[in-house]
């Protein structure tokens, strides 16, 4: 049996115990960096995530900023200028509008941004481009009643020889056709017929504008099921649709004309609906007829009111505008029981709120 030198078994022993302090001392080096490494990546990962935080709170800040923004814009956006528009009634050759300078320079002061012009049967050629002149010098819009095969049979040249004048005193600019005027209440015109009056009419006419808008059903008051048929089967569609809004009966209690105002959102809106129904999108709308009444009378407790004509106008101006109405015509602005300038050639009462309002709801 070999012997075992003690010498020798205490040098192994100080080998062995330096060996297992080396390890000891580089385990715990090892460990001390890990534990540093992890350290280093926490702390970096909390910096990159505050970082993170920091960056999408900006972003919400930048978000809730911009949402703000385009609620101000929105707020702040104004109602069409076209809702500024009248009609000239151009009975005859005396129309006050023909006659008078001081009347045309008062409807300039009103912001007068359409003018509706009739065109009659046996009207003079020179009267309607008279007119037309007129609207053109005011810097308007013009919107031109059109006449139907129904009412009549030499409409479409009629029709015709009265877009190639605006043609020529309009040039490119756009010039607004209504193709008949209430001819469901004048003429009796079921929606089928009127439709197939468009139908046959209206492609011809579109060859020969230059720059032309032609709307219907131009119904004397809101019809859903009548505008619902014309959009249906109306080739080609209108540009814009339209029909007319009176609020009562000139012997109505002031009241009632006031508060049938409210009734305008509801048509301007079932309006809308029947359009998604009938095409798949909205077009827009025209008002080209309004008042408290279409019958008015002189003295009716109403016209000779000046509270309650400032009242129901404003009110009716900032309905078409808060309902975002392309454009609307007041009947009418001369010769007429309720007109904008009397015929002494002063501003009415209704005249004054058109001036006032424009750029509380317009601007400049």
């Amino acid at each position: 049996m070999q012997r075992i030198n003690r010498n020798n078994i205490q040098k192994r022993f100080f080998i062995s115990a330096s060996i297992i302090g080396l390890v000891g001392i580089l385990l715990g080096a090892g460990l001390l960096s890990l534990a540093l490494t992890i350290t280093s990546q926490h702390k970096s990962n909390l910096v990159a995530h505050a970082a993170s935080a920091s960056v999408l709170s900006l972003a919400s800040i930048s978000i809730n900023t911009n949402i703000q923004k385009t609620a101000l814009t929105t707020q702040q956006q104004k109602a069409s200028p076209l809702l500024w528009g009248t009609n000239f009634s151009l009975q005859d050759g005396n129309d006050q509008v023909l006659t008078s300078d001081k009347t045309r320079k008062l409807l300039q002061q009103m912001h007068m941004r359409m003018v509706r012009i009739p065109t009659r049967n046996k009207m003079e050629d020179k009267l309607i481009q008279q007119a037309a002149l007129i609207v053109k010098n005011m810097n308007a819009a013009p919107l031109i009643i059109l006449q139907g095969d129904q009412s009549s049979s030499s409409a479409l040249a009629n029709d015709l020889r009265i877009i190639k004048m605006m043609n020529t005193i309009f040039d490119k600019n756009t010039v607004y056709y209504e193709y008949g005027n209430e001819e469901d209440f004048f003429l009796k015109l079921s929606a089928d017929k009127y439709t197939a009056s468009w139908n046959r009419l209206i492609p011809q006419l579109k060859q020969t504008t230059s720059n032309g808008h032609f709307i219907g059903p131009v119904n004397y008051q809101y019809n859903p099921a009548y505008l619902q048929y014309f959009l249906q089967h109306a080739q080609p569609l209108p540009d814009e649709v339209s029909w007319h809004e009176y609020t009562c009966g000139s012997n109505w209690s002031n009241d009632i004309c006031i508060s049938h105002i409210d009734n305008w959102t509801i048509h301007i809106a079932k309006a809308r609906d029947a359009m998604r129904a009938a095409i798949g999108k909205t077009l827009p709308i025209m008002i080209s007829e309004w008042n408290y009444t279409a019958n008015p009378a002189p003295n009716d407790g109403k016209s000779n009111d000046a509270a309650f004509m400032t009242t129901w106008t404003t009110k009716a101006l900032q309905t078409l505008a808060a309902n975002n109405i392309f454009a609307a015509a007041q009947y009418s602005c001369t010769n007429y029981a309720i007109p904008l300038v009397d015929s002494h050639n002063t501003m009415t009462t209704q005249g004054t709120i058109f001036q006032n309002q424009y750029q509380n709801i317009v601007g400049n």
